[in-house]
This record gives C-alpha cells, structure tokens and sequence, in this order.
C-alpha cells in the first residue's frame, strides 16, 4: 500500500490520539484534528507542526453529537481533498468508574452514541464522500474481552468495534480497510483521571491503585508508552490492504487469552 499523507485523528488535543497524530505529523501527514476542547486543539496543532506535519486543521466536534460528526469528516474531506487515513480515538463515558447498578440509561446511550453511533457514521461518509480508499484505525480496549466492573459501560459497548470494523471491511473492501487495537493500560491523562477517581471512592493512594492495577497486571512491569503505540498505529495505516478487519492486542500481555 503507497504511504498515506492526509489523515483525519479525533480524541487528538492529548493522550493516545495525540500520540498517534504525532507519529503520522513525523511522516510528513497532512491533518486534520478534532477534540471537544478548542485550546486543547491549538495547542497539539502547534506542536504537530513542530514535528513535522506539512498542514494541521482543526476541527472541533464532540462524537456524541451527530452534526459534529458529520460537519467533522465532511469538513476534512473537502479541506484535504481526501483521506487515505482516519484514526478513532475517544473518550470515556462521563459516568466512569461506574458500575452496572450505578450507570443509568442516559450512559449507556451516551457511551453507544460516543463509540458505535459515531464510528458507523464515520464509515458511512468514508464510503460515500471520500474519493479514496482510506485505511481507519479504531482504539479500543482488551478489557472488552471480560469487562471490569467499573468500565462496564465502554467495556460492553466497544465490543461492537470489532464486529463494525469487520463488517465495514468485507463488505466495502475497495473503499475502507478498518482495525480495531485492543489496548492494555497506557499512561495518559484520561487513565490516570479514571485512576484516581476509583483511589478516592476506595480511599486509598492512586498511586497504589495505579501500580496494582496497572504496573502490577502486565508481565512487562509497566505501563505502555503513548508514543510506542504512535508508531505501532502509524506503520499499520501505511501496511499492507490483506491486514484489514483486524482486532489487535497491543496490551503488554495483560489478557491472558488472546481474541
């Protein structure tokens, strides 16, 4: 497959998605960037500039809203004249840690509309807006395979990425190769946040929680490094089209049993 250079990231002002705008801004990528906070969005353009992107937009969207969606990849179509790249990285439900008995209606619609709502109307615009076949990456997490108690909300609703990202690669092959990275714990703000959020309900240390329930899971003693994963999602955009409808562990051998 000939190197991708334009790419839309959402969930790209910090953390995973940052990383990984980062890694495509080394390539030489043209980006597009979205997040819900618009300062948080100048400041990584700034900084992917910095490292190289030949041309950064942003383009502020919230992925439970519908127009936001649309308005975003529309937007990034007709900025780049096309996207050979699409990376989706999201947020977490406003509810989490939560649990089954603690999370209402409203969470689960927000967490359906955040990954499943927002990743298949993603798709539907690639297929029929995007000139090019563009080749998507969707970060979700091992745990999907046996939700933990407090995440049980994005836990059982990004289960659905992997049979969406399947689905839309057999069945629009010449317009979407998409895979789904099924991630261990990575040290970024959002998952130090969650940490310390379950710290205070347990009143303990988050710094004891963050090295039992983190460290203390992976073989590796330790947690992973956003821009490892940058350049892992990097290289599997720019691979071959026969890896496609994917689930990949990139966990640090924190799942026992693979998928």
């Amino acid at each position: 497959m000939t190197a991708s250079r334009r790419a839309l990231v959402t969930g790209a002002s910090r953390g995973i998605g940052y990383a990984i705008a980062e890694a495509l801004a080394r390539r030489g990528y043209e980006l597009v960037i979205s997040a819900r906070g618009v300062e948080g969005l100048r400041r990584a353009a700034e900084s992917l500039r910095s490292a190289g992107a030949s041309r950064v937009v942003v383009a502020p969207g919230d992925l439970r809203v519908r127009e936001d969606v649309v308005r975003v990849v529309s937007s990034a179509i007709d900025a780049l004249g096309g996207l050979e790249a699409v990376v989706m990285s999201y947020g977490n439900p406003t509810c989490e840690p939560c649990t089954l008995t603690e999370a209402g209606w409203e969470d689960w619609l927000e967490a359906s509309s955040l990954y499943l709502a927002s990743t298949a109307t993603v798709l539907r615009l690639l297929v029929e807006r995007n000139p090019v076949k563009a080749s998507v990456i969707l970060v979700s997490s091992a745990t999907y395979l046996e939700p933990m108690a407090p995440l049980v909300v994005a836990d059982v609703t990004r289960a659905g990425l992997v049979k969406l990202a399947r689905l839309a690669s057999r069945s629009y092959p010449e317009k979407l190769r998409v895979n789904v990275l099924l991630l261990g714990s990575y040290d970024t703000p959002g998952a130090r946040a969650t940490i310390e959020k379950l710290a205070r309900r347990r009143g303990v240390d988050p710094e004891e929680v963050w090295r039992r329930e983190v460290v203390g899971r992976s073989p590796l003693g330790r947690a992973g490094d956003p821009r490892e994963l940058g350049e892992l999602a990097a290289s599997i955009i720019e691979s071959t089209d026969y890896l496609s409808g994917a689930a990949i562990l990139v966990d640090g051998l924190m799942t026992p049993c693979s998928p």
